[in-house]
């Protein structure tokens, strides 16, 4: 640090965080877009060490801390569509073609979890860390490809025990912190036209995103096993958006052994049933996380965990004029019953009267698009198909042993600092201890008092010179 009460600044780390630069700029027309961190580097333009960039106010940020290792594009763009907004709380296969629809283009931007906003010396002088391994209180966008989406990371909070989470090198460690989703990452927000917790918390639609939705498939991002979900998406027994009332949902199985389990039955012993109890249990196992060191703001090691889950379009009548082709008139089908009503309703009273004669007075239709097939499978139902982990290192162990030597060398200067405080203090005492004794030796011993000549009486004088 500059300050002799060991709170310092933000300084670039040779060989760890280059000059600590990193940003957008577009500032240039028709030119590639190198960034501003590749820019500055190129230009070799030097960190100013006094700026209010390299050392914020405590608790404060500014702009420039917000493009710390941004993306700038993603596939050549810097923005993308990634959901049909039509005001529905579910997907639908016509969404693509529907006037009432409108595309949303979601910017890219986040990090790829290598660099965050910098804290810069946190420790306190004469401790073994130059940080306490709590970040910037803000949230950390960080960019999944996959979904299009920038997911805002948090830390996860001070652990029992003030337990810390830590980066090794080769042979010492360093404090870190760990964030991890927001949990309301995939929740829904009222007006918004993103299609996130659609048609659950937890779920974020990207069928729009792997292709158009006539030809795609509802598909849907989210945390390993709906973590942070609603509970609804352990049963959804809810079927009122086919219009049936009946309990019909679904049900989500996971081996108890690492071996074969064996054949699959609701009674066998091997398979566990997944509900929202069991995953909030291992929520900690299952949530994608990032590992940080605090104070250069360099992300060391990342782990994204996310699921993709699958379901069958639905074919509403009322909103897909196709689906109406697929009528029974006897009731034959299982959905939609109160929507067939209506579109019998408006019929001509000749029509009606006919088809009432025939027995042919009650539509239905079938439950999901693939109706040839499975018209009584209930469309909509998100089926987890896997979820995956992706792993990366970002800092290696000889990168870490830069900071490690860092945090040694704070530590000592931080012990010298207080050694000779303490000399001096000690010394400063002693001085003073020396100066009261002389002091209080002088006021009781009377050979340092200087020597007084006593006067003769007058009376004495008088005797001498009578007797003369």
């Amino acid at each position: 640090g500059n300050k002799l009460s060991g709170e310092g600044c933000l300084y670039e780390v040779a060989g760890v965080v280059d000059p600590n630069y990193a940003g957008m700029d577009t500032s240039v027309a028709n030119a590639i877009d190198l960034g501003t961190a590749l820019q500055t580097w190129i230009n070799k333009e030097s960190a100013d060490a006094s700026s209010s960039f390299m050392c914020p106010a405590a608790g404060s940020g500014i702009d420039e801390h917000k493009k710390f290792g941004q993306y700038e594009a993603f596939a050549g763009s810097d923005e993308h569509l990634t959901y049909y907004h039509t005001g529905n709380d579910r997907m639908r296969q016509d969404d693509t073609a529907n006037s009432a629809s409108t595309a949303h283009m979601t910017a890219v931007s986040g990090s790829s979890g290598k660099y965050f906003a910098p804290k810069g010396l946190a420790g306190k002088v004469g401790t073994a860390q130059v940080t306490d391994g709590i970040p910037v209180n803000a949230q950390y966008p960080v960019y999944i490809p996959s979904a299009k989406k920038t997911i805002d990371f948090v830390f996860e909070g001070v652990r029992e025990n003030f337990s810390r989470n830590k980066l090794c090198g080769t042979d010492a460690c360093i404090y870190s912190a760990r964030m991890i989703p927001n949990a309301t990452s995939f929740s829904f927000v009222e007006d918004a036209t993103d299609g996130t917790g659609l048609p659950y918390n937890g779920l974020q639609p990207i069928g729009h995103v792997k292709g158009p939705s006539t030809t795609g498939r509802p598909e849907y991002l989210h945390q390993p096993l709906y973590v942070d979900g609603d509970e609804a998406l352990y049963t959804q027994q809810d079927n009122s958006f086919v219009e049936r009332g009946d309990g019909n949902g679904i049900k989500i199985y996971r081996p108890k052994i690492r071996s074969d389990p064996g054949v699959f039955t609701d009674a066998a012993t091997n398979y566990q049933l997944v509900d929202k109890a069991h995953v909030d249990e291992k929520s900690d196992e299952l949530r994608s996380h990032v590992d940080f060191e605090v104070s250069t703001g360099l992300g060391a090691r990342q782990r994204m965990r996310f699921g993709t889950s699958y379901s069958i379009w639905e074919c509403d009548p009322s909103t897909n004029a196709k689906c109406k082709h697929a009528v029974n008139s006897m009731g034959g089908h299982g959905c939609y019953a109160t929507t067939g009503a209506s579109i019998f309703g408006g019929m001509s009273t000749n029509d009606k009267n006919g088809l009432t004669t025939l027995g042919m007075d009650n539509f239905t239709y079938p439950c999901s698009a693939a109706n040839l097939l499975t018209p009584d499978v209930v469309a909509g139902k998100i089926l987890p198909m896997y979820w995956f982990e992706e792993s990366t290192i970002h800092a290696t162990a000889d990168e870490i042993d830069i900071l490690t030597a860092f945090n040694a060398s704070y530590a000592k200067s931080g012990n010298t600092f207080i050694t000779v405080c303490g000399l001096a203090f000690l010394v400063t005492f002693l001085g003073m201890s020396m100066l009261c004794l002389c002091l209080c030796f002088e006021q009781k011993h009377s050979f340092m008092q200087s020597e007084v000549v006593p006067k003769k009486s007058t009376s004495a004088i008088s005797s001498r010179s009578s007797a003369a």
